[in-house]
């Protein structure tokens, strides 16, 4: 007996040792099957504009982070390397999310995280680097090297150290939003983008707002060198104002380029509460079992809760109540052979296609509220980079390049200052028709989410109606109970007049449970805030006794004149 047991053992693991070898064979065989379609997947994706916006997005971004990283470690030290534990990650974020059905999802946390410290390695490259390159071409003229000097020309091209390449590596980042914002675009509209809406101009519109800002903020990155170009007159007239505007710059810089992460549908969105219903099954207990006890095949659904049950059977009241008095029922025409539907036994096949008609209906309006929402968050965007635009960009940047044309005894005013006046006048019209279309949207998704909640989920609204007003709910079935004493004109009229009072009174209640459930994203104003405050905390931390210094000379001051007054 032991030894007859103990060959049944060793059988038994020779067995389980096969079936475990054929599991991985298997699963290896399914692993590389899944690697070589999304390879070749990947590949066809090549051919279309998207794919190959992705393509270049990811060159972008290596082309860009590795020739800044080598600045950095040239003119600083080798642990500022320590940006590629975010630099790594983000890139392998890039390459994950190929497909255009998901650029909607992972472009708003991609551009989010780039700006972020993008941002950082602006403010070092202007503090730390900027300032020490050595000019490539000492023999150019004054003139010439006043403002911006963007080239590709041989003679700046040649030496990689130069503040011209270092300018031209900066720009590489309107080109890399332009294609993230490429890449979303194609995911919220897909086939309708080619038809013109107002949140497909504010799309376009934000895009080239953004990009003239991003050019703009390179020029501004030029007054790292501003020593190079005033001249030794006014640097030595005006050495504190010209410190101090060096001084304000890379914050500006730095404000502006991480508030621009918010530039970008998606990044930030309203607060939205949908119901998502889950495919149930109609079998009721009844029908849930056979004579012998075993379950039928449709019961791997869900069952109906009792609001569904109560729901199907309405809605199949109400079909029938619309039906024409000529017109046969469905069980009469299934027993003629008049429509191709097979009816199972206690009618379970009529109450599954029904349901199934509902449950497409369903997800095609969830689906239609979702992409009124990712269409609503452009809009958002767009409002909150007018805003960023105006109050970080135009207004400093002009006021910076005024104070300095008026230093340098009208002699200079670069081109872009006329940029800042001109942004300034068009954000500020297009704001107003910014925040109509916001409002409206906003109204229109409230609309919609309360029609699919009252359409797909009324019992929940009855549930909560129960819950809430009881009392209402008894004064209402007072009123919409029919008077005995009533004509029959008046009788057939009574049950459509209680319906569509109950229709709206559902409508009611599901608007106002939207609105409950609600809310608005945080201002943008909010962050700036935020950020100013961080940033003045930061600064007291970092010249503690320098502001100690100036905050008790400024008490003097204040103490002296109201003396001398």
């Amino acid at each position: 007996m032991t030894h007859s047991g103990g060959r049944l053992k060793d059988l038994a693991a020779r067995m389980h040792a096969q079936k475990q070898r054929r599991f991985r064979r298997n699963h290896n065989a399914g692993v590389i099957r899944c690697l070589a379609n999304a390879t070749l997947a990947w590949c066809q994706s090549l051919l279309s504009p998207a794919g190959l916006a992705h393509c270049l997005s990811l060159a972008c971004f290596l082309v860009q982070v590795i020739l800044i990283n080598v600045f950095l470690v040239q003119y600083l030290s080798p642990t500022v390397l320590l940006t590629l534990t975010v630099d790594v990650p983000l890139l392998l974020h890039l390459a994950w999310f190929w497909r255009v059905e998901c650029a909607y999802r992972a472009a708003p946390t991609q551009w989010f995280c780039y700006s972020w410290v993008h941002a950082a390695k602006v403010v070092v490259l202007f503090c730390r680097v900027m300032p020490r390159l050595a000019s490539a071409t000492p023999s150019v003229s004054e003139e010439f090297l006043r403002g911006s000097d963007f080239s590709i020309n041989a003679s700046y091209f040649q030496d990689l150290f130069s503040p011209t390449m270092l300018a031209n590596l900066l720009l590489i980042t309107p080109v890399f939003y332009a294609l993230l914002m490429f890449r979303a675009s194609k995911a919220i509209f897909g086939s309708l983008s080619k038809r013109v809406t107002v949140d497909l101009i504010m799309q376009y519109d934000m895009l080239w707002h953004v990009v003239i800002d991003m050019v703009d903020q390179v020029d501004m990155f030029y007054y790292a060198r501003l020593a190079e170009w005033v001249g030794s007159e006014a640097l030595d007239q005006h050495k504190r104002s010209l410190v101090l505007i060096q001084t304000a710059v890379p914050f500006l810089l730095f404000f502006s380029m991480v508030l621009q992460a918010q530039a970008f549908p998606g990044v930030v969105a309203d607060k939205w509460s949908i119901p998502v219903g889950e495919r149930v099954s109609l079998s009721l207990d009844s029908d849930a079992s056979g004579k012998d006890g075993s379950r039928r095949p449709s019961d791997s659904f869900l069952r109906l809760s009792q609001g569904q049950a109560e729901q199907v059977q309405a809605a199949r009241t109400q079909d029938s109540a619309r039906m024409p008095p000529h017109e046969t029922s469905f069980s009469d025409r299934v027993s003629t052979g008049g429509v191709v539907q097979r009816k199972s036994t206690g009618g379970l096949g009529t109450e599954r296609a029904w349901f199934e008609r509902q449950e497409r209906a369903r997800r095609r309006r969830l689906q239609g509220v979702m992409n009124l929402i990712q269409r609503h968050n452009i809009i958002i965007a767009r409002k909150r980079s007018a805003i960023g635009s105006i109050f970080l960009i135009d207004v400093p940047f002009l006021t910076i390049r005024v104070w300095l044309w008026a230093l340098l005894q009208h002699t200079y005013f670069p081109g872009l200052g006329i940029k800042n006046g001109l942004c300034i006048v068009l954000n500020v019209m297009q704001y107003t028709l910014v925040a109509l279309a916001s409002k409206e949207s906003f109204k229109r998704i409230k609309r919609e989410i309360a029609e699919y909640i009252t359409r797909f989920h009324s019992s929940t609204l009855n549930e909560e109606a129960d819950q809430d007003s009881p009392e209402l709910a008894a004064q209402d079935e007072g009123e919409t109970a029919p008077d005995g004493a009533s004509t029959p004109e008046r009788q057939d009229s009574v049950p459509s007049l209680s319906a569509s009072k109950e229709q709206a009174q559902q409508m009611k209640q599901a608007l106002h449970r939207v609105g409950r459930d609600s809310a608005r994203g945080i201002g943008i104003c909010v962050y700036i805030v935020v950020l100013a405050l961080a940033f003045g905390a930061g600064f007291i931390i970092a010249k503690g006794e320098t502001v100690v210094e100036l905050f008790i000379a400024w008490v003097k001051d204040a103490i002296e004149n109201q003396d001398q007054r």
